[in-house]
């Protein structure tokens, strides 16, 4: 019998040096000092001595006690939807060792087959990845099966698109002065529904034209912007500074610290109701397509593309870290855009390769 010591790692995740023995049976002793060399080297290359007797289920429940509240608010509750729906009636019991590459590809097929859309199928495999790289953190996998798995092409099911200027205008003359102030706003300046909601007076710097963008609102909870380049200010506008000026003397509280766009009790009002209440009707009004709060955000951008503002600066303004996400998935191509492209091209074109000689009339 031979007999050595690993390190175990417990259910709780606590390592603990456990002693392991094995009955070897009729051999020299030479033979069993090379099969006992052999099982120290293995333990010393692992650094555990067992695999991981963890649950997927007991994983999940640690991460979202402390991994979990590490994300903004509306990423939070939509991770626990996604674990509550889907991962832990699939994986819950079973044991994260027992959970292999070739398990959750035949999972991500499943879903596919169920008809659930490629881009709702990528978030839920990105929730299992995300447990599932906190598993290999804390040391409980080696690696994380939900890496190298093959997923459905993402498609765009609703075509996106932006508000041509007549069509804004009319929206905002057809809209009273906290919804025409709101989509004012998110049409010039390019903000995100939460910071838009999470402002307060105090970011209205109007001897700068400025708004500073510090803050942002999701179901009632405050916090920072969604990335690091969110803490920003943007210019303003004398149409921009008008609205926020004309929308103050109808608001009900304008200190300092009070919110532009509050209720009467001071919380900040709900996006969803803004558009419930008035924007959507008056855009059915007047045959324009339903909108949302990313209508005008895509509308900022696909307005700055046209005017021939450089994407790094649009970028900036609408608080992204990388060009190429404002460019790929905000900005589109207005109406009558190419043709006009193809006219300008054609005129300089023509221009230089028929520029005529001096006292030559050019004619078409």
């Amino acid at each position: 019998m031979i007999r050595w010591r690993e390190t175990e790692i417990s259910p709780d995740g606590t390592r603990k040096r456990v002693l392991r023995y094995e009955r070897l049976g009729d051999m020299s002793r030479k033979h069993a000092a090379s099969i006992l060399t052999q099982r120290v080297a293995a333990a010393h290359t692992k650094h555990v001595a067992a695999p991981s007797t963890r649950t997927f289920r007991e994983l999940a429940s640690q991460w979202q006690a402390t991994v979990l509240p590490m994300y903004k608010p509306s990423t939070r509750k939509n991770h626990r939807h996604i674990l509550a729906k889907h991962l832990l009636p699939r994986f819950g019991d079973g044991l994260l060792t027992e959970l292999g590459r070739q398990d959750v590809q035949a999972y991500v097929a499943s879903l596919s087959q169920a008809g659930y859309a490629p881009k709702t199928v990528d978030h839920i495999h990105d929730v299992l990845s995300a447990v599932l790289r906190t598993a290999v953190k804390w040391g409980h996998l080696p690696d994380n099966p939900a890496q190298g798995v093959d997923l459905p092409r993402l498609v765009t099911v609703r075509p996106k698109w932006a508000l041509t200027v007549p069509q804004a205008a009319s929206l905002l003359e057809a809209l009273p002065a906290l919804p025409k102030t709101l989509v004012g706003l998110a049409l010039l300046t390019g903000v995100r529904r939460g910071e838009l909601f999470a402002l307060r007076w105090r970011d209205l710097d109007l001897a700068r034209q400025c708004l500073i963008i510090r803050e942002a609102v999701y179901e009632g909870t405050f916090s920072t912007p969604k990335t690091t380049a969110g803490l920003r200010t943007i210019p303003l506008s004398t149409l921009a500074t008008t609205l926020a000026q004309t929308w103050r003397r109808h608001a009900h509280q304008t200190g300092t610290n009070d919110l532009m766009f509050g209720t009467r009790t001071g919380k900040p009002i709900s996006p969803n109701n803004v558009l419930r209440r008035w924007i959507r009707p008056a855009g059915d009004a007047l045959g324009v397509p339903p909108v949302n709060w990313l209508t005008f955000r895509r509308t900022f951008s696909s307005w700055s593309h046209q005017q021939g503002v450089p994407s790094k600066v649009t970028a900036e303004l609408m608080g992204h870290r990388r060009v190429d996400l404002t460019l790929n998935t905000y900005t589109q191509v207005m109406p009558n855009a190419s043709q006009e492209a193809v006219r300008v091209i054609a005129e300089k074109l023509f221009t230089i390769v028929h520029t005529p000689e001096q006292g030559e009339a050019l004619t078409h």
